[in-house]
């Protein structure tokens, strides 16, 4: 079975693990059932063990997902990140008592007292005195991550760490800031030749120019408002530790 482990493992790119990657995919699977889940006697994991044959590795994973009763999934990474949960919780329930002094104020004091040579300074950054341990904290940034559409994560400072990297990266469009238009503009001057009243044909300009811009506003709420609604409905809400996803 240590064999047949390394094998599995030889098939997961060690910088990334990709979910889209089938083979990737089903490697983590078996890893997942041999080491953590153990759902299976090791005889009836042959089938699952077959990551080379993808056709009929697809018909025994679906069993194992029911076997297992994972809940429907859109997405390969959502029945993943289950996959991990269900694995942790497995190894917490096998012996709870190891893992009842692993508190938030304990690796806090342990990480101090590993750290009493380095120099205390005082900081007046408001963020570095922060409990980002706090169940509050790790609520509030689940809740961003789930608005923004994120798979849930079990850690939820990589989650922060992913949110602040798309925040970043689209600031703009979160923000509801408009596409700033380049190019020529239209010359006031331009003849618009409807009246040989200088001032009438003045007046006609004026106001074409004011319907145009204001069509061109039109439309660009129109195109933010369509931008929004699909944001709304395209974002399903999702609570794994529930089983489902919506509402």
């Amino acid at each position: 079975m240590f064999k047949s482990n390394l094998t599995a493992l030889e098939h997961v790119t060690p910088s990334k693990f990709d979910c889209n990657d089938r083979k990737e995919f089903a490697a983590m699977v078996l890893w997942l059932e041999d080491m953590k889940i153990r759902n299976l006697r090791i005889e009836n994991r042959e089938a699952l063990r077959k990551i080379d044959n993808l056709q009929q590795w697809e018909k025994e994973y679906t069993k194992y997902k029911a076997n297992l009763g994972m809940p429907v999934f859109n997405k390969p990474a959502e029945e993943m990140a289950w996959l991990l949960s269900h694995a942790v919780r497995l190894e917490y329930l096998d012996c709870p008592a190891r893992y009842k002094d692993i508190t938030s104020v304990n690796v806090e004091n342990k990480r101090k007292s590993s750290n009493t040579n380095v120099p205390n300074m005082k900081s007046k950054n408001v963020f570095d005195n922060m409990d980002y341990s706090h169940p509050d904290f790790e609520q509030g940034v689940r809740t961003l991550a789930s608005q923004l559409g994120f798979v849930n994560y079990l850690s939820h400072e990589v989650l922060l760490e992913a949110a602040a990297i798309f925040i970043n990266k689209n600031k703009d469009i979160l923000a509801g800031k408009r596409t700033q238009v380049t190019g020529s503009p239209l010359s006031f001057e331009e003849k618009y030749i409807v009246s040989k009243d200088r001032r009438l044909d003045l007046a006609v300009r004026i106001m074409r120019f004011n319907q145009i811009y204001k069509l061109r506003d039109l439309q660009t709420k129109i195109n933010e408002a369509i931008v929004a609604v699909q944001n709304v409905t395209a974002d399903p809400k999702t609570d794994t530790k529930l089983g489902k996803v919506g509402f």
